[in-house]
């Protein structure tokens, strides 16, 4: 693929600090290649399954959901601070992480995923995540993963 096939690079987020390094490297590339810019927030399906199980209704769940997007978001914009693309889009969505990624990845041509190398798992010892792990194996594009 070359660097002009690149439209749209996406940054999985979760408020991790490796997220956030891979949102500062993306926003270079991008500004580098003229691509567009997607930060994507992941809901779990886990805590959707446990909130549902604990009676909440389905716009329950999607606002506790929007709530904890907006969050990683702020969080995100608070770190990149001026740097921050005003065309960056910003899009939550439910599931398993890793499935909704490269879910994402297949459904759209031209892109590139930048994901930090883990996340918030309290397994350090890790090389890579589980998420950034399984992206890597199964996305339908290319992915760079940030240290």
């Amino acid at each position: 693929m070359s660097d002009r096939n690149i439209r749209e690079i996406v940054v999985p987020v979760d408020g991790s600090e490796n997220a956030l390094r891979a949102a500062r490297f993306a926003i270079q590339l991008a500004g580098a290649l003229d691509a567009g810019l997607r930060f994507l927030y992941v809901f779990p399906a886990a805590s959707v399954e446990l909130i549902g199980m604990a009676g909440m209704s389905r716009q329950d769940i999607e606002h506790l959901a929007g709530a904890s997007g907006q969050r990683v978001f702020d969080l995100l914009r608070k770190g990149i601070g001026s740097e921050m693309p005003e065309k960056a889009e910003f899009q939550t969505a439910f599931g398993d992480p890793a499935e909704e990624i490269i879910t994402f990845t297949e459904k759209a041509d031209g892109v590139l995923v930048v994901i930090g190398r883990r996340g918030l798992s309290p397994m350090k010892t890790l090389l890579l995540g589980s998420v950034s792990d399984k992206v890597i194996r199964h996305a339908g594009c290319p992915v760079t993963v940030i240290t």
